[in-house]
């Protein structure tokens, strides 16, 4: 996350919101077509419409051009290849509205994948939005989520 949170990227010389110094946040792109794709970003910011999800395999780094609405979602993960996956993620909220970062919201995707998390930055008309999950354990610090794949979007503060 950049500073002020509006890039899930930053430069090499930035700290992240995490409070460490690292080049570029882990970004895992989910697509639309069901392909996993992970990497990081220099050019991410929600309001484009196209970014590059840098990877580096075996000393080999490429880039791939991905247009927003090829995306399902954007996860900023804390660390690469969480056993189980989203498997056994938690549904449900802490009890006191205190501790709620913004309204409580839970969206259902076109696969059936649901996720509980705040809503940031929601507004009807943007074609995407940002999701804090619900559960601090969470392996993902937030998530991009594109509104074109779903299928549900449910406020509960509202």
């Amino acid at each position: 996350m950049g500073t002020g949170g509006a890039s899930l990227s930053q430069e090499t010389t930035e700290t992240s919101a995490h409070g460490e110094d690292n080049s570029w946040d882990k970004l895992v792109a989910h697509f639309k077509d069901g392909v996993i794709s992970r990497g990081y970003s220099r050019d991410f910011q929600p309001e484009n419409e196209v970014f590059h999800l840098m990877s580096d395999e075996e000393g080999i780094t490429s880039s791939r051009r991905i247009h927003r609405e090829q995306l399902k979602a954007l996860f900023e993960v804390k660390t690469w290849g969480t056993p189980g996956g989203h498997a056994d993620r938690r549904k449900g909220f802490p009890p006191e509205p205190s501790q709620w970062p913004a309204p409580r919201t839970i969206v259902e995707f076109f696969d059936g994948e649901e996720i509980w998390g705040y809503s940031q930055g929601y507004h009807s008309e943007a074609p995407a939005f940002f999701l804090l999950p619900a559960d601090p354990e969470d392996n993902n610090a937030r998530i991009f989520v594109v509104r074109s794949s779903l299928v549900k979007i449910h406020f509960l503060d509202h």
